[in-house]
């Protein structure tokens, strides 16, 4: 989508450094964004280490699948092109790659008295709340690897009941290798105990390496992009009330 990645600072064409984690708007979203936006939606990447969350986080932005591995070090944040397609609001997506113990980096500059003190803080789910503010959760599993389903079994029950929730398995195309099975997930969604309020979590497998299962997700946005319109509506009736 035309999004560069900025790591350590770099300083982008206009001069500002960009915080490392993030990423410079591309010039189609500067423009789309111009105009005005109605929407804020977070949308987190969670799961265990190397089951293909950056991956995930990359192709989201248009960018090509890279078959290599290189852990991530702490949150990495980009905003990527997504619309609602039945109206023109302007919908401003942030997606998460969530690390949940980042590597501890040393400060630069002033030295402390302290080593604990030299050391600065690390952007990862330690540190930060990462469910605030959160629209929508991709909670990944990798179906070669069952250690990574287990992580999803213990903290799919931590996120919030109003978050909205699709559990993707990944390396769709490693079939052969397989050790997590279709109706071994869907049988603990089912049996998951939620409210009968709480928001749905839905299942679906995928391949980073030829793009499978992509449009299915860019789908699954829909979802909490219409729970957070309904929230909005909510509170605009809600001030209306208390004004009138």
């Amino acid at each position: 989508m035309g999004a560069e990645q900025s790591r350590g600072g770099v300083t982008p064409p206009n001069g500002n450094a960009v915080p490392a984690g993030m990423s410079t708007l591309g010039p189609n979203l500067q423009k789309r964004f111009a105009k005005g936006i109605q929407y804020n939606m977070k949308v987190v990447i969670k799961g265990d280490r190397n089951v293909g969350k950056t991956c995930l986080f990359h192709r989201l932005q248009g960018h090509a699948f890279k078959d290599e591995y290189s852990p991530t070090q702490e949150i990495q944040v980009a905003c990527i092109q997504w619309n609602y397609k039945v109206t023109d609001d302007v919908v401003k997506v942030e997606i998460w790659d969530i690390v949940d113990k980042g590597k501890v980096k040393k400060r630069d500059g002033l030295k402390m008295d302290t080593e604990e003190a030299d050391m600065a803080p690390t952007l990862d789910a330690e540190f930060i709340d990462v469910y605030k503010g959160t629209s929508g959760v991709i909670m990944m599993l990798d179906i070669t690897k069952y250690w990574t389903y287990e992580y999803v079994q213990r903290e799919l029950p931590k996120i919030p009941l109003d978050i909205p929730v699709i559990i993707m398995a990944s390396h769709r195309d490693m079939e052969d290798k397989r050790a997590v099975l279709t109706e071994e997930v869907q049988s603990f969604i089912y049996e998951l105990d939620r409210p009968s309020d709480a928001a749905a979590v839905y299942y679906m497998e995928a391949s980073m390496k030829d793009g499978f299962g992509l449009k299915y997700l860019y789908r699954f946005f829909n979802v909490p992009f219409l729970e957070l319109q309904v929230s909005l509506l909510a509170s605009i009736r809600y001030v209306k009330y208390f004004l009138a």
